[in-house]
């Protein structure tokens, strides 16, 4: 189902009483986001796929140069939506129930920005392929789609049912290099951060995640390294090709 909760900064839809426990605070490097435009004084507007806990529209909304961005949250968890402390402090404007498949494309257009951070190593290798393909289908001439992900198979199940926690593919660094982006930023636990604009849509058939649960971090990193890939942490490398 597909529902929004939160419209111009407002909540909108009768949220439940309840002690609700909220989890999803990623591993990616966060700060890259507003890194990513020379000129931060032109308004942005970010989309944050999964967003958990809601870390990135803090960080963006709390950062100075980035204040004046909007920022809209979808989540597939439903108690994620029910953080009534978080959209109290208005770091997002709009806040949908549903997954990220359910948004249109004319929708996924209007963005500036869309984060995917943490998120598709929690789908499987067709649904991963398959969104990929869509976020990167709907990027703009000038828009940036930002993807954190482990490369490997960072083992990880369910905390509580229904929270889509669990861990179903790694991602080899060859897959994420090989769809050629602008810039990458190594994060804890091998948790590669890239930035791609719509060019890589023609390179997406080079992304070939694995469900092989051996895909340990040890050959993750072999294989970052074979990419000529750099693995210092919260460094912000450009690529040239």
């Amino acid at each position: 189902m597909f529902k929004q909760i939160v419209k111009d900064y407002e909540v909108v839809f009768p949220i439940p009483e309840g002690n609700y426990h909220f989890t999803g605070n990623s591993c990616a490097v966060k700060a890259m986001v507003v890194q990513l435009f020379g000129d931060v004084d032109t308004p942005r507007s970010v989309l944050d796929i999964g967003f958990g806990m809601g870390e990135l529209g803090k960080l963006v909304k709390s950062h100075p140069p980035t204040s004046h961005w909007s920022v809209d949250g979808i989540e597939g968890f439903e108690v994620a939506c029910f953080n009534r402390a978080l959209f109290e402090k208005r770091c997002y404007r709009n806040i949908w129930h549903g997954l990220a498949q359910d948004l249109q494309l004319d929708q996924l257009q209007s963005y500036d920005v869309i984060c995917l951070l943490d998120v598709i190593e929690h789908l499987d290798a067709h649904n991963a392929k398959e969104l990929l393909r869509t976020l990167l289908s709907s990027l703009g001439e000038r828009s940036l789609l930002v993807i954190s992900t482990p490369l490997w198979f960072f083992p990880q199940d369910r905390q509580q049912d229904g929270d889509l926690e669990e861990h179903l593919i790694g991602v080899p660094a060859s897959s994420m290099m090989a769809l050629r982006p602008l810039m990458y930023c190594m994060g804890y636990a091998l948790v590669g951060n890239f930035v791609f604009s719509r060019e890589s849509l023609q390179y997406i058939d080079a992304f070939v995640p694995t469900t092989d649960r051996a895909f340990s971090l040890e050959r993750g990193a072999e294989v970052a390294l074979q990419c000529g890939m750099k693995l210092d942490q919260g460094i912000l490398f450009h690529v040239a090709y």
